[in-house]
């Protein structure tokens, strides 16, 4: 397996793994929404900022997906979250209220990655690997710091994030915690 840039072979791949990777049950509802929310904009926007592990085949099992700019994410966000208000007005408002949340920290933290891997390619290092590559390439953009969000009850990615050396910024409980890292 290695690690390389995001090209565009690798979209409906991308979008698999976005889908079998969400655990949350009301995106079983909306496969269209889960897309949306967290993998269609980096795609469509930021290809320069994702990246993916792939198999001995060459194909992705696995993403690390980041908008290096808070501001310009929150603008270029905007179509996809009409089409989120039509499928899901509760997901929506809960990702508007988020972001609001994002902008106070955006100033120390601008980016924010999305990270997902299937099952044969975890446990190996390699969302470390994902995690390094992300990071060595936004310090050489000059981005100062990155952020991301987690479900509150995902014990196992906050472990993984807190020894990765992000640390704990907000913590809502259930609802999820956000975490983040200082590049330069």
């Amino acid at each position: 397996m290695k690690i390389r840039s995001f090209e565009e072979k690798d979209r409906e791949n991308c979008r698999e793994i976005c889908l079998e990777t969400a655990t949350d049950p009301q995106y079983v509802k909306s496969k269209e929404l889960v897309c949306l929310l967290y993998c269609d904009y980096y795609l469509d926007n930021e290809p320069d900022n994702c990246f993916v592990l792939a198999d001995d085949e060459d194909n992705a099992i696995g993403y690390i997906l980041s908008a290096e700019d808070h501001w310009a994410y929150d603008q270029g966000m905007k179509p996809y979250l009409k089409k989120v208000r039509k499928l899901s007005f509760g997901q929506w408002l809960a990702h508007v209220v988020a972001n609001l949340s994002d902008r106070l920290m955006a100033k120390n933290y601008p980016a924010h990655l999305h990270i997902d891997i299937l099952p044969e390619g975890q446990r190996k290092g390699f969302g470390t690997e994902l995690i390094k590559t992300l990071e060595d390439h936004l310090k050489e953009k000059g981005v100062k710091g990155v952020l991301l969000g987690v479900g509150g009850l995902n014990t196992g990615a906050h472990r993984f994030y807190e020894r990765n050396g992000y640390t704990l910024l907000r913590n809502y409980g259930k609802a999820g915690r956000v975490y983040g890292k200082q590049l330069l």
